[in-house]
C-alpha cells in the first residue's frame, strides 16, 4: 500500500515508519518541519510532504497527488492534565480530507488509523520523556 503517515517525528510515528517499510509499504511523510527529519526517516520514505496537520486541503492534496490507499495520523499528543492540544483538529482535518480525497477519486474509501501520543511515555531517543 502506499501510506501517508502524519507524525513521523514524534515517539508513535517514528516507531511506526520502520515496521510499514518492512512490510513493504511504500510511505509518504506529511510533516511540519522537514528539518526534523532523520536522514533514515528520509531515506527510507517514498516522498515527503510538508505541511500542517490541521490544514484539511493539504493532506487531501497530498493524498491525491501521492495515490495514497491508507493514512496513518499519528501527529499530536494526546490531552493530558486537562490540556488541550490541536489532536482533535488534527483528527477533524484528517478526516476530512480522507472523505474529500475518497469523494474525489471515487473508488474504494482509504483506510485511516487514529493514533495518539501520550506526553510522559518515554521516547525511542535515549534520555528523552516525550514531553521534553
Amino acid at each position: 500500500m502506499r501510506v501517508l503517515l502524519l507524525g513521523t517525528t514524534g515517539n508513535v510515528g517514528s516507531r511506526l515508519l520502520p515496521a510499514l517499510v518492512a512490510h513493504k509499504h511504500e510511505v509518504i511523510l506529511y510533516v511540519r518541519n522537514p528539518s526534523k527529519l532523520s536522514a533514515g526517516a528520509t531515506s527510507c520514505a517514498t516522498a515527503v510532504v510538508s505541511g500542517s496537520g490541521i490544514d484539511s486541503d493539504s493532506i487531501k492534496a497530498a493524498i491525491l497527488s501521492h495515490h495514497c490507499d491508507a493514512v496513518i495520523n499519528a501527529a499530536g499528543l494526546a490531552p493530558v492534565l486537562r490540556k488541550s492540544g490541536e489532536l482533535p483538529a488534527i483528527f477533524a482535518a484528517v478526516t476530512k480530507a480522507a472523505l474529500g480525497a475518497r469523494e474525489q477519486r471515487g473508488g474504494a474509501p482509504l483506510r485511516c488509523w487514529f493514533l495518539s501520543g501520550f506526553g510522559i511515555l518515554d521516547s525511542p531517543r535515549k534520555g528523552h520523556m516525550i514531553s521534553d
